[in-house]
């Protein structure tokens, strides 16, 4: 009798030493930092004694028990359906989050800064909770949230048009249709909000749809109208010909299409130095012609357009890198 009540000691005291942090680790489980979802070996950003509150959920999203550990603590901060600890010092620290039968196993790692302070930018620009933004439904919009030392950190956006996105970068999207919208930008306890006042904007015949900068180099994705071209099919072949910067007369095959603001662009990816003169236009075949050439194809035109020249009937315009390390195209 005394040989089984100490085998069954032993077990229970053996249970209650498991580490969960070595067993497998869950693919189909996940859980919520401050209630921002995160996946395994995820970073979230938090201030010195902010609370930080930790929940497990199953693939469906039914919150389960689960044992919560910390790297810079050797037992368990809390079990059941929610923990909670507060970091005083700088660091970063993984929180092990196990299933109590340590079946299943999270990874998060917990950034811990000095300073509460979160900054919401747009386009590189940034804005202060509670104001107003203004943008125009054919306007690329890049969010991102940053704290005191320029890290951008993981944030939930609530774009108010029934797009939410939870990300450790930044996003780009379009607001569709013109309106007001309440946007808010989770950052672990910190909640920021804009008011996204959106306009129709002009169907110009080119935009800019996103770009990127690597030294002086601006890789950049265009979008030409699509109706800008006389007898536009959708299952034509379609080209983008003329002199781009540091290269000679070419033609590119277009395949991809996007609608922002309600029309059609065709989507052309580029790389080159900044200042660097375009002289182009995009083209398809006319009727009948079975293979490409220029002097077989139906050119764009808009003579509208900031970007158009009457005198060799093309587009002329610049990407250029602006004072606030902005790309943005001009006619000059």
């Amino acid at each position: 009798m005394k040989k089984i009540i100490f085998f069954l000691f032993s077990v229970i005291a053996l249970s209650s030493c498991v580490d969960y942090g070595n067993n497998p680790v869950s693919n189909d489980y996940f859980v919520k930092i401050n209630g921002v979802k995160t996946i395994n070996n995820d970073t979230v950003y938090v201030a010195i004694n902010d609370v930080v509150l930790m929940e497990m959920f199953d693939a469906q999203g039914n919150k389960v028990n689960a044992v919560f550990y910390s790297s810079n603590q050797n037992s368990s901060i809390g079990s059941g359906t929610i923990a909670s600890i507060q970091y005083p010092t700088v660091g970063v620290y993984r929180i092990t989050a196990s299933l109590i039968d340590g079946s299943k196993t999270i990874y998060v790692y917990i950034n811990v800064t000095k300073s509460t302070a979160y900054t919401l930018k747009i386009n590189n620009l940034a804005v202060v909770s509670g104001s107003t933004f203004n943008a125009t439904t054919t306007q690329a919009l890049r969010f991102k949230v940053t704290d005191s030392y320029g890290n951008v950190v993981k944030t939930s956006f609530d774009f108010g048009d029934g797009n939410k996105v939870t990300t450790n970068d930044s996003v780009s999207i379009y607001y569709a249709n013109a309106g007001n919208y309440t946007l808010k930008a989770t950052t672990g306890t910190k909640v920021m909000t804009l008011t996204m006042h959106v306009t129709k904007g002009s169907a110009e015949a080119i935009i800019l749809i996103s770009s990127s900068i690597s030294g002086s180099t601006i890789i950049a994705v265009l979008g030409f109208r699509c109706d800008a071209i006389p007898n536009f099919s959708s299952v034509k072949p379609t080209y983008v010909a003329g002199e781009i910067p540091g290269y000679s007369w070419n033609k590119y095959d277009v395949s991809e299409v996007v609608s922002i603001g309600g029309v059609n662009y065709f989507k052309w990816n580029t790389s080159v130095i900044s200042g660097g003169k375009f002289r182009l236009s995009w083209i398809q075949l006319k009727d009948g012609q079975p293979v490409f050439s220029y002097d077989g194809s139906n050119w764009a035109y808009d003579a509208n357009s900031i970007f158009w020249n009457t005198t060799d009937y093309l587009f002329y315009f610049y990407l250029r890198i602006n004072s606030n390390n902005l790309v943005v195209i001009s006619p000059s």
